[in-house]
């Protein structure tokens, strides 16, 4: 079978793969993107969109499909600690709370729009080749085996898959010890905010979503979850339980919530450590390029945002503007410019998220000194202006 052919290869259909394809589609690039599932489709997610989002949707042209989504709007963030402290914080902005089915349906519906070509169900499992010559990805389809050729490749494949493997990215190779479980419920509203509640070892947040929905994502150490859950067969249920216990605020939300769905979608070995932005030539973008943890709201702006910074060094590259070695070197340096602050500060903070002391401490000192408080928020989205 003759190879499908493109300008480029886009590895993973999420916020950040079709940021990157419809910015390239739009800029008159020959655009082929492979997502492993089929939309819409529910991903491990916190679902929530942080005020620069609304921007850089609307420079995809996203303006009325955001709208007739119907996202809920907040405005603040609250977080709460074992034993009853609390802190409260404007957002510098207006955040957004939608699903993933729906943003992601909807921005592969954008992505068709501008020309891109985009493959449901297709899992791209082997990638060879360089900036030099060109590249050629193995993938699978319902329909078989398939080859792809582009002169680029972008991996927005999310925090872990097959690529990562084929490619021998070296974090693979620590083991990592945090655990992510997200579900939807209906149960009591959480108005107008988002919401984090510390517990010895992680931390849920709680926020609405379109439709009058609810989602709870939390994090954990893997350390906690097997103590907390045992060997049962029920272990995921047996740990939510646990949980509860010990915070108040989850007691109470979690007694009155029913979930929507029989299961809750879990990741392990979630990654925060750094990763190269380049990876055997193949231009890394969103969770696949760094994951910002979860306490600082800011993975989906960073895979919108990281997609268009794929797509600009991409785009100088297939005009001729950047030699291979040229893009090399300044794709990461971009990449770090952009996303570097803040993921460190969410690596410094999250410590203080899993221990219950140390947060009930920290939040004291974030009501004592409400300044630390919006720096912390301004510096965890990269706007210090």
């Amino acid at each position: 079978m003759k190879p499908m052919q493109s300008d480029v290869l886009v590895i993973g259909g999420g916020p950040a793969g079709l940021s990157a394809a419809i910015c390239l589609a739009e800029q008159g690039a020959q655009v082929v993107l492979c997502e492993a599932r089929r939309y819409p489709h529910d991903k491990l997610c916190g679902e929530f969109l942080s005020p620069e989002c609304a921007g850089l949707l609307a420079g995809l042209g996203m303006q009325a499909a955001l709208a007739a989504l119907r996202p809920v709007e907040i405005h603040t963030a609250r977080i709460t600690a074992p034993g009853g402290r609390d802190w409260q914080v404007n957002l510098p902005g207006v955040a957004l709370g939608l699903s993933r089915r729906a943003l992601d349906a909807a921005l592969a519906d954008r992505a068709r729009q501008a020309g891109v070509q985009v493959c449901e169900q297709t899992t791209v499992h082997a990638v060879r080749g360089d900036l030099n010559t060109g590249f050629t990805a193995q993938a699978r389809s319902a329909a078989g085996e398939c080859e792809l050729s582009a002169r680029l490749v972008i991996g927005a494949h999310g925090k872990r898959a097959a690529l990562d493997r084929a490619l021998q990215r070296q974090f693979l190779h620590k083991r990592q010890p945090y655990l992510a479980l997200k579900a939807h419920f209906e149960g009591p509203p959480v108005p107008g905010r988002i919401e984090l509640h510390g517990f010895p070892g992680g931390y849920c947040g709680l926020s609405e979503v379109e439709g009058g929905g609810l989602v709870a994502c939390l994090l954990v150490h893997e350390r906690v979850f097997q103590a907390a859950a045992g060997e049962a067969g029920q272990a995921i249920e047996t740990f939510i339980t646990w949980m509860q216990a010990q915070n108040e605020h989850l007691r109470d939300w979690f007694s009155q919530a029913r979930r929507v769905y029989p299961r809750w979608i879990s990741i392990s070995q979630v990654c925060f450590d750094p990763k190269p932005a380049v990876e055997q030539d193949v231009l890394m973008a969103g969770d696949a390029a760094g994951l910002i943890t979860p306490l600082a709201g800011n993975g989906i702006a960073m895979a919108l945002q990281g997609g268009r910074l794929a797509a600009d060094a991409s785009a100088a590259f297939l005009a001729g503007e950047l030699h291979p070695k040229d893009l090399r070197h300044q794709y990461p340096a971009d990449w770090n410019q952009a996303f570097r602050v803040r993921l460190a500060l969410g690596r410094i903070l999250q410590p203080l998220m899993l221990r219950p002391q140390a947060l009930g401490l920290a939040l004291h000192l974030l009501r004592t000194f409400p300044r630390v408080g919006r720096f912390l928020v301004t510096y965890t989205r990269g706007m210090p202006n």
